[in-house]
This record gives structure tokens, C-alpha cells and sequence, in this order.
């Protein structure tokens, strides 16, 4: 995924590296933050399917293992990148 900000930086981030890094409850423990995906899962060449904006304020990803529960903000987003 390649994302271009206002400030002319370029991010690349690959879907697996996206997937590793989600979020969502499922991947992280709501109330300790304890990520509980384990990072070795997930395929070397995931690919995102989908991208789709939730409001103003981040992306939503559908990976080929059809995880789509992360919500992506622009912080996060730029932090990975």
C-alpha cells in the first residue's frame, strides 16, 4: 500500500506488515493492549483486496485471509509508514 501525505512523504507498506500491525480487538487485547496476533501467521504475500475510508479519519483494510475488522487511522498510518 502505498499512501502520499500533504507534506510530499511517501509511505509503502506491505499488506502483511499492515496485517500484522492491526488494531482491532482481535489482534490486540482491548484493555492490556497485549498484541495477541502472532506476527509468523500471517502469509508472506497477503494481499489487501480493499481499501475503504471510515469518515475523515483512517482506512479500513480486507486482506486475503479476509481479516476486516482494523481501523486504521492517519496517525497510526503514518507511524507504520
Amino acid at each position: 500500500v502505498t499512501l502520499s501525505w500533504d507534506d510530499g512523504h511517501i509511505s509503502n507498506i506491505s499488506a502483511r506488515f499492515l496485517r500484522q500491525s492491526c488494531p482491532c480487538a482481535e489482534c490486540v487485547e482491548e484493555f492490556t493492549g497485549r498484541v495477541v496476533l502472532d506476527p509468523d501467521k500471517v502469509p508472506a504475500d497477503l494481499k489487501v483486496l480493499e481499501v475503504s475510508p471510515v469518515g475523515n479519519y483512517a482506512l479500513s483494510f480486507v486482506f486475503a485471509d479476509a481479516h476486516r475488522t482494523g481501523i486504521y487511522n492517519w496517525a497510526f498510518l503514518r507511524h507504520l509508514g
